[in-house]
């Protein structure tokens, strides 16, 4: 897949990976163009922390492109993608030759929790009352109302309690990804920090979710 052709209103992810970190944004796309010297590019809304938009002209390192397509299981990618923010228009430039190369969307398999939760966003003093929509070994994903501004690389510190297992976590993640959902709710998509007892719990929980699929399955 080329990088114009994603369709318009799809969500992406750009990444900027430096040597000792990284940083992610979620964009909206506009649209794709082909310029005459054959460069293929996709052009985003801007994003904006804080009310300011992020001026990813002053970004270094690596920069990919992440896609995917709703449905799908995996994702399109592109690196050594150039970026350029076009100031007069508000918009971000996203330019590759290249064709996408296919990647799994994600490194552990999420599952179900559905468990209640809070989270506080860093910058914000507010605390939230959300979901756990899923979770893995890796990442979760939180249920919540649409925040007024970008998640997008903050830090969050989550509280949960799990009765059946007797077992109250403090976690601390990252958000990556956010995604629009109906009334005014969003999943948005973070990376955990783990801890040992976290570990142990996500993969307890994880067996009995998969016991149970295979056991319907079975019926």
């Amino acid at each position: 897949m080329l990088i114009d052709q994603i369709p318009a209103k799809s969500k992406i992810t750009i990444a900027f990976d430096y040597v000792t970190k990284s940083t992610k944004l979620e964009a909206t796309v506009k649209r794709g163009t082909l310029s005459s010297n054959g460069d293929r590019s996709v052009i985003t809304d801007v994003v904006r922390v804080d009310g300011k938009i992020v001026n990813i002209n002053n970004f270094r390192g690596k920069v990919s492109v992440d896609f995917i397509e709703p449905g799908a299981s995996r994702s399109e990618l592109w690196k050594q993608v150039k970026v350029k923010y076009d100031r007069a228009a508000k918009e971000y430039v996203l330019s590759t030759k290249k064709e996408s190369e296919k990647h799994e969307r994600r490194k552990a398999q999420r599952f179900p929790l559905g468990l209640g939760a809070t989270a506080q966003i860093s910058g914000d003093s507010r605390r939230h009352n959300c979901t756990i929509y899923d979770i893995s070994v890796t990442g979760v994903g939180l249920r919540m109302e649409t925040l007024n501004y970008s998640a997008i690389g903050r830090d969050l510190t989550l509280n949960f309690s799990d009765k059946a297992e007797m077992a109250t976590f403090t976690v601390s993640c990252r958000c990556v990804r956010e995604v629009e959902k109906t009334n005014n709710k969003s999943i948005y998509g973070c990376t955990l920090k783990k801890s040992q007892d976290l570990l142990a719990y996500i993969r307890k929980k994880q067996e009995k979710y998969l016991n149970s699929v295979r056991d319907k399955k079975e019926r």
